[in-house]
C-alpha cells in the first residue's frame, strides 16, 4: 500500500453536495488501483425494535464492496468480544436498560460503530474503507463521540477501548477527513466552518473539495443560457475568495449514468487520497 494512503476515508459534507456518489467513485477507484477497498455506510445511530431495512447501493454502482454497518450487530459483537458469549451479548442489547443508554447518550452509537470500524481494519491490515458519513454536523458528532466518552469514562473497559479508539481514529496518517462542498458561498463557508472544526477536534488533514464545478465547461458555455453563465460567475467568485482552501475540483458531469459519471470523474479521483 502506498505510504500516502489512509486506512479510513471520511466523506462529510452539507446534504446534496456528492458525497455518496465521490466516495462510491474513490472505492472503485482505489480496487483499479489494485487496493482491497470497501465502501461503507451507517444505519440509523440508534436502536429500535423494527427490523433493519436492507440497504442497496445507487443503480449502476453494485459492483462496489459494500458494507452497511447495523448498530445493534456492532453492539452485540462488541459485548461478546468482551464477555466472551454471543448468546449474552444478544440478550443484554434486547434489554430497555442497555436499548435506552444508547438512545440517550449522545453519540454513543457512533462509538460503537467507529470501534466496529476500526476492529475491520484491524484484522484486514490490507483493507481500505471509504465511510459515507453523514451529513456536516453529525459528521461532527461522530468524530468528537469517541473523545467524550473518553473524558465520561476515565477508567475501565471502555475507557482503555476509548484511548485505542482515538490512537488510530485521530491519527493523520492513518484517518483522511474529505469534505464535499458545492460552488456556492453558503456550502464553501459550512464546509470552512467543518474543517476548523476538525482541526480544533485532532491533527487530521481535513481537505476540502469542490463538486459539480462548471469551470472546466467555461468555453462550452459561452452561447449558454445567462442563468447557467450566472452559475459559473458564482464558483469563479467563490474560487477567487477561498484559492487556498479548495484541494481539488470535480467536473459537473452531464451524464445519465454511473458508469460515463465514474469515467467523467476517473481523472481527478486520485486528488481525494
Amino acid at each position: 500500500m502506498a505510504e500516502s494512503l489512509k486506512r479510513l476515508y471520511i466523506f462529510t459534507g452539507k446534504g446534496g453536495v456528492g458525497k455518496t456518489t465521490l466516495s462510491l467513485a474513490f472505492t472503485r477507484w482505489l480496487q483499479e488501483q489494485g487496493h482491497s477497498a470497501t465502501y461503507l455506510t451507517l444505519s440509523q445511530q440508534a436502536l429500535s425494535d423494527e427490523t433493519a431495512r436492507t440497504e442497496s447501493l445507487p443503480a449502476g454502482w453494485e459492483s462496489v464492496p459494500h458494507v452497511h454497518l447495523e448498530l445493534e450487530a456492532a453492539a452485540e459483537g462488541y459485548i461478546t468480544k468482551k464477555l466472551g458469549s454471543a448468546l449474552l451479548a444478544k440478550w443484554i442489547v434486547k434489554t430497555a436498560f442497555f436499548r435506552a443508554l444508547v438512545n440517550m447518550l449522545p453519540g454513543f452509537g457512533y462509538v460503537i460503530s467507529i470501534g466496529k470500524i476500526l476492529e475491520m481494519l484491524h484484522v484486514d491490515p490490507k483493507l481500505i474503507i471509504v465511510l459515507d458519513a453523514p451529513a456536516s454536523g453529525h459528521a461532527l458528532t461522530m468524530m468528537e463521540a469517541t473523545s467524550n466518552f473518553r473524558e465520561i469514562f476515565q477508567s475501565g473497559l471502555v475507557f482503555e477501548d476509548t484511548e485505542k479508539m482515538l490512537a488510530k481514529l485521530y491519527d493523520p496518517q492513518h484517518t483522511g477527513v474529505r469534505i464535499m462542498t458545492l460552488p456556492t458561498t453558503l456550502a464553501m463557508q459550512e464546509a470552512l466552518e467543518l474543517q476548523v472544526a476538525v482541526h480544533k477536534l485532532a491533527p487530521l488533514n481535513a481537505k476540502i473539495f469542490l463538486n459539480h464545478s462548471l469551470a472546466s465547461w467555461s468555453e462550452a458555455i459561452a452561447e449558454a443560457p445567462k442563468a447557467l453563465k450566472e452559475k459559473l460567475r458564482l464558483e469563479l467568485d467563490v474560487m477567487e475568495l477561498h484559492p487556498q482552501d479548495v484541494a481539488g475540483r470535480f467536473a459537473y458531469s452531464a451524464k445519465s449514468d454511473a458508469t460515463s459519471v465514474y469515467q467523467d470523474l476517473k481523472a481527478t479521483l486520485g486528488g481525494l487520497a
